[in-house]
C-alpha cells in the first residue's frame, strides 16, 4: 500500500470516528461501511481454506492493509463500537503481532468496546487466554520466547485505570498467564544457569535470583486461581532452585556486610587524623 494511500485510510478512519462519536455508531460512517464490507470479503476469503497454516499466512497478507485504518481510530480517541477495528485485533494475536494487538487491546479497553459476538468472549479475556495459549504452546519448544510479551499483558490487565469490571475474567484464563509467565521466567533461567554448566555459584547473576522469586510468585498465584492449571511442577523447580540460591546469598550478605562493616572503621581513622 503506497504512503498516500495509507495517509487517505487514516484520515478517513479518524474522521468516521470522530462523526460516529457524535451519534453512537459507526453503522451510518461511508468510510466504516466500506472497511466493513472489505473485512467480510476478506473474511470470506479465509473461511474457504482449510489449512490452519496457510489461513495464518493470509492473514499475514490482510494485516498491514488495515493498519492505518486502525492507527486512525487510535488517534480518533473516540469511544465507539467498532467491528473492524476489534477484528483486525485478534487477526493481529493469530500473527503474533503483539505489540500492535496490545496497543489495540488497551484502546479498546480504555474505551470499553466489545468483541463482535463470534468470537463469544469478552475482550480483557479473549486476549489473555490467546496470548497466553500461544506462548504455553511455544514454550514447549526450543523457539526464543518474547517475555515482555507477558509482562505487557500483565501490567494491561492489573492497571486500575481501567475499570475492574472491564477487565474482569475467568480464574482459569487469568491463571493461564500467570503460568506462562512462570515457565518463561525459568526457561530464561535455566538457560542463564546453562552457561554456567548448571551449577549455581557466585558467578550467577543475582538477576536470576530475583527471577526465580518472580517465577515463584507467579506459580503460586496461578495455583491459587487454578488448581488444575498445569504449573506445579514448575513450582517445585523454582523452589529447588532458591533453595540453591540459599548459600549464595548468605555469602554475598556476609561479603556486603565485610564491607559495610570497614568503611565506619575508615571513616573513624580520618577523624582521629583530623583530631590529631
Amino acid at each position: 500500500m503506497s504512503l498516500a494511500r495509507q495517509h487517505f485510510q487514516k484520515h478517513s478512519a479518524k474522521a468516521a470516528a470522530v462523526s460516529a462519536a457524535e451519534f453512537g455508531t459507526m453503522q451510518e460512517q461511508s468510510f466504516y461501511e466500506l472497511q466493513l464490507a472489505q473485512l467480510n470479503n476478506d473474511r470470506h476469503r479465509l473461511k474457504q481454506i482449510q489449512s490452519t497454516e496457510a489461513k495464518i499466512q493470509l492473514k499475514k497478507a490482510l494485516v498491514p492493509t488495515y493498519l492505518a485504518y486502525v492507527d486512525g481510530i487510535i488517534e480518533a480517541d473516540k469511544s465507539v463500537q467498532d467491528d473492524v477495528f476489534m477484528t483486525v485485533l485478534v487477526w493481529c494475536i493469530d500473527v503474533e503481532n503483539y505489540a500492535k494487538a496490545l496497543e489495540m487491546t488497551e484502546f479498546a479497553l480504555t474505551h470499553d468496546m466489545i468483541m463482535p459476538d463470534r468470537f463469544e468472549r469478552k475482550t480483557a479475556t479473549l486476549v489473555t487466554e490467546e496470548i497466553a495459549n500461544a506462548f504455553l504452546k511455544q514454550l514447549k519448544t526450543n523457539a526464543e520466547v518474547e517475555i515482555n510479551v507477558l509482562w505487557n499483558l500483565e501490567t494491561l490487565i492489573e492497571n486500575e485505570d481501567i475499570p475492574k469490571e472491564i477487565r474482569d475474567m475467568p480464574d482459569q484464563v487469568r491463571a493461564k498467564l500467570y503460568v506462562a509467565l512462570g515457565k518463561a521466567e525459568l526457561k530464561s533461567i535455566n538457560a542463564e544457569i546453562a552457561k554456567n554448566d548448571g551449577i549455581i555459584d557466585e558467578k550467577t547473576p543475582e538477576w536470576v535470583f530475583d527471577h526465580a522469586k518472580f517465577a515463584k510468585e507467579r506459580l503460586e498465584r496461578a495455583i491459587e486461581l487454578d488448581d488444575k492449571c498445569g504449573g506445579k511442577q514448575d513450582l517445585k523447580t523454582v523452589e529447588t532452585l532458591l533453595k540453591k540460591f540459599a548459600p549464595q546469598q548468605v555469602v554475598q550478605t556476609e561479603s556486603s556486610a565485610n564491607i559495610d562493616s570497614s568503611q565506619p572503621a575508615n571513616d573513624q581513622n580520618e577523624t582521629d587524623q583530623k583530631a590529631d
